[in-house]
Parts: C-alpha cells; sequence; structure tokens
C-alpha cells in the first residue's frame, strides 16, 4: 500500500493519521486504485488533529453477470507499516480495533470472509455493506497486511452496475475507524481514537447485470 505525504492542519496529526492507511479497498477488476481519506484524531496535548491521504490497493470483480446471478468481489489490501516515533517524544506502543465498511449496491449480500494477511480478521455483513474487524494488538514499527475480503453477491433483478465502494461521508460517520495506544509526555499511555471516510468517494468495483 503507498501511502502519501498527508497536509495536516497541525505537526501532532501525523501520529494518528499516519496509520489510517491500515486497510484501504479500492479499485475495479484487477486493478489498482487511489483512494483519498480524510481523518480526524484526538490526540493528548494537541487536541483535534485532522488530515488527508492517499492510499491504494487491489480488487477484483467480474465485467458482467447476469440477473439474479452470483458474483464474487475480491478486495486484497496491501501491507502497512505502524509508525513507531511519528513525531519527537511519542511512541506508538500498538495500534488495535481496526474497522472498515465497504458498501454494495443493486446486489444482495449473500455472504463474505476475510483470509490471508498477516493479521487475522472477522467480517459481518449489515444490511448491504460488509464490516471487516482486525481486533489484533499491532506493535509500533511492524510492518504487517490486512486480510483479503471476499464478497459473494446475488446480481439485482434489474439490468445497471453492481458497484462496490466505501460507506463513510463524514467524522462522525466514518468509513473506517481504529485506536492507537500511545506514550505522551506529561500524559503517560493513552488511547487515540481515529475515524476516516473517503472524500471524494469514490467507485471501487462496477459490475454490469445482464439480462
Amino acid at each position: 500500500m503507498r501511502v502519501n505525504t498527508s497536509t495536516l492542519r497541525r505537526a501532532g496529526a501525523v501520529m494518528p493519521m499516519a496509520m489510517a492507511a491500515a486497510l484501504c479497498f479500492a479499485g475495479t477488476a484487477n486493478a489498482a486504485v487511489s483512494v483519498n481519506w480524510s481523518c480526524q484524531a484526538t490526540v493528548p496535548n494537541f487536541g483535534v488533529q485532522t488530515s488527508s491521504m492517499s492510499t491504494s490497493v487491489t480488487t477484483t470483480a467480474p465485467a458482467s453477470v447476469k440477473t439474479g446471478t452470483p458474483a464474487t468481489i475480491t478486495i486484497a489490501p496491501g501491507s502497512s507499516t505502524v509508525p513507531l516515533h511519528p513525531f519527537p517524544f511519542v511512541t506508538v506502543n500498538n495500534i488495535h480495533d481496526m474497522q472498515m465498511t465497504i458498501e454494495v449496491s443493486n446486489a444482495t449480500i449473500d455472504s463474505a470472509s476475510a483470509s490471508g494477511g498477516t493479521v487475522s480478521g472477522t467480517t459481518a455483513v449489515v444490511g448491504n455493506t460488509v464490516v471487516l474487524s482486525v481486533p489484533a494488538s499491532i506493535t509500533g514499527g511492524t510492518m504487517y497486511t490486512p486480510p483479503a475480503v471476499t464478497i459473494n453477491v446475488t446480481a439485482g433483478a434489474v439490468p445497471g452496475p453492481i458497484t462496490s465502494k466505501y460507506a463513510g461521508t463524514s467524522y462522525s460517520s466514518p468509513g473506517m475507524t481504529f485506536t492507537t495506544n500511545l506514550t505522551v509526555p506529561l500524559v503517560g499511555t493513552s488511547d487515540a481514537t481515529t475515524s476516516c471516510y473517503p472524500n471524494p468517494s469514490p467507485t471501487l468495483t462496477s459490475t454490469t447485470i445482464t439480462t
């Protein structure tokens, strides 16, 4: 996964925001697509911080399916490294309890699963969304790869595209969250929750439904 340099309102945002690329999914069949995330976190001694960043992952999906027939979408995020010292005197101990939400339209989600990667995850189908949860504690300074997500759907009855994209429209309605455990001078050990949403939100996969 590629993470570009973030433009930050305050330097303290680097720590939690640099990890916001932990789980990201993008693209159409066998394609890598850049997605911009807007993120926010409250860091002890630094207050509310915001940033933006670009990430990239690879997905696969069929080009077309017939109405009422099954299709499979696979989302495979790349590797990320958890920062250890994002800025002077601050240490990232670990990140944990990540969640990513993917929306699917014009199809019924039949099942979803997570596999592979260097950290384990589970999936839950909630209406027209799939929530990937990675509860593992990932130590600061280490590289890891999130699991790939496979989504099995049944095409809708009306011709048109089956699309997938990240959920999330604001900091208060995010599509990605995680917790950073860090050590801050004069504070000690503390958790900082990061909330991110895709801004703008691109179509990640598109499969045409035919009769």
